[in-house]
């Protein structure tokens, strides 16, 4: 086991601790097109903890299991999520994620953050959101009209499209066609906007320049703000008997204090659901589907199954448990490509990982990206096998239902997060995404048109950035 010890009276200099040498200006293109791969080659060369040079801060990148295990889980209330701190004045962005998401459960911080998820935990709650199973997989139904047998097309414009679509009905009640659904995709920046200055050193900067994507932003921020208000205040003022997630966070209770959420918090926890809803969902299909439009044996092998499950109907959530293979072709498609790939959190005190000292107030970064990819417990890491996540399957694939075994450690595979902050829709993202793989699948395939995509949008979720271009074609 690795020794996890905290305060430690002499701790060691954080000089001991890898630091990667100065960079080249010609290393930098190579680093800002895909900062995943940039942490994953720091871990490869320097080992499981690495002092990376943030401007004038340094954030430590952590890939020994049993450190994340600590810093995630059992020590977790000693960091917080607050990894870059926010100013008073009103004016001050601080971080650009949470000027779109407040208070939410993705940036709220502390006991705060404890009380928050405490209250919306049982909207999450599995028969609940099984509900919703059915409009996904009609959604991802109406939108399959769209495609055009070999026409080529932005895929990845096309899955934001339909992810906004599912999680604004789910949310909002409101259909793709609607209004307020028009006004949110236009709003919205594409590829994050100014977050994707979210990691860079320089960001605060960035974000209080008179750009023209800081007015843009500023203005769908504005726009969405006033969507979502009315659509409280709408709520408020009906019988209050509706039940799409936004109805639902209207009569959330506190045991302790019987207070209802107020109407920031309810805009706040709405942007959140939101905003990572169409983001994690989007970017999670599009790299499925470029998985499966490489590896045409394994697109297969998931037809068959989809053909021998459904026949010609569309899939329903008691159809989940016999489309194990589907499933496991979506799980692995998030250990490749997690949407969250990084996790970042404060350390509230002075803290010893493995013999190397991290100061309080250092920020320490976890990537499941970059963990998925370690060849201990993930062999041919960068092989796409979801027989990995399959039981019972052919003894002589060394791969075979690895990612199951005893043994392994608890958090080799995260790609919601893990701990107190686990993603809270993580059963409502895998059901989502697998009943809309599903139903895509069965009557369209998805060919890739050009090399590997290199450049990553690596701010808020792990999306192609410029798109990614397909052609689709219609299964015979």
């Amino acid at each position: 086991m690795t020794d996890v010890q905290l305060n430690p009276e002499s701790p060691a200099p954080t000089e001991s601790i890898p630091v990667p040498g100065p960079l080249r200006l010609r290393d930098m293109r190579d680093i800002t097109r895909n900062i995943p791969r940039y942490l994953s080659a720091l871990r490869d060369q320097h080992g499981p903890l690495v002092r990376v040079p943030m401007g004038k801060s340094d954030a430590f990148l952590v890939s020994d299991f049993d450190v994340v295990q600590d810093v995630i889980i059992a020590s977790s209330r000693r960091f917080d999520k607050d990894a870059e701190k926010t100013g008073p004045g009103p004016d001050d962005w601080g971080s650009s994620l949470e000027r779109v998401l407040g208070k939410g459960l993705v940036t709220s911080v502390g006991t705060y953050h404890r009380r928050q998820r405490r209250l919306i935990q049982p909207v999450f709650h599995r028969r609940r959101i099984a509900g919703y199973g059915t409009a996904f997989a009609s959604i991802a139904d109406e939108f399959s009209g769209t495609f055009r047998d070999g026409v080529r097309l932005n895929f990845h414009e096309s899955m934001y499209e339909l992810a906004l679509g599912m999680v604004t009905r789910t949310l909002f009640d409101v259909s793709l066609e609607s209004e307020a659904a028009e006004s949110i995709r236009s709003a919205f920046p594409r590829e994050g906007g100014p977050l994707r200055w979210e990691l860079s050193p320089i960001g605060k900067v960035l974000l209080r320049l008179p750009l023209p994507a800081n007015r843009k932003f500023k203005r769908g921020l504005k726009t969405v703000d006033d969507i979502v208000y009315g659509m409280i205040d709408e709520r408020r003022q009906g019988p209050g008997d509706g039940d799409d997630l936004l109805s639902v966070l209207l009569h959330v209770t506190d045991a302790d204090t019987g207070e209802h959420l107020t109407d920031e918090e309810l805009r706040d926890e709405a942007m959140t659901l939101l905003m990572a809803g169409h983001e994690t969902s989007s970017g999670s299909l599009t790299w499925t589907y470029y998985l499966l439009g490489t590896n045409p044996e394994i697109r297969e092998k998931m037809h068959a199954e989809l053909d021998e499950v459904l026949g010609d109907r569309l899939p329903t959530v008691e159809d989940l448990p016999r489309l194990t293979y589907t499933d496991a072709v979506y799980s692995e498609a998030l250990r490749l490509f997690p949407p969250a790939w990084v996790l970042v959190r404060r350390a509230l005190e002075d803290y010893t990982a493995n013999g190397y000292h991290i100061p309080r107030n250092s920020a320490v970064m976890v990537s499941p990206f970059v963990l998925h990819r370690d060849k201990t417990w993930w062999p041919e890491p960068e092989r796409f096998a979801p027989q990995r996540f399959l039981e019972g399957t052919d003894d002589a694939d060394p791969l075979a239902g690895h990612a199951r075994a005893q043994g392994r450690p608890k958090l080799a595979y995260l790609p919601f997060g893990a701990g107190p902050r686990q993603c809270i829709g993580n059963v409502f993202a895998q059901m989502e995404g697998v009943l809309a793989l599903a139903t895509l699948s069965r009557h369209w395939e998805f060919e890739p048109v050009g090399d590997a995509p290199d450049r990553v949008a690596s701010d808020f979720t792990l999306q192609p950035r410029g798109g990614l271009d397909m052609i689709p074609h219609r299964r015979r």
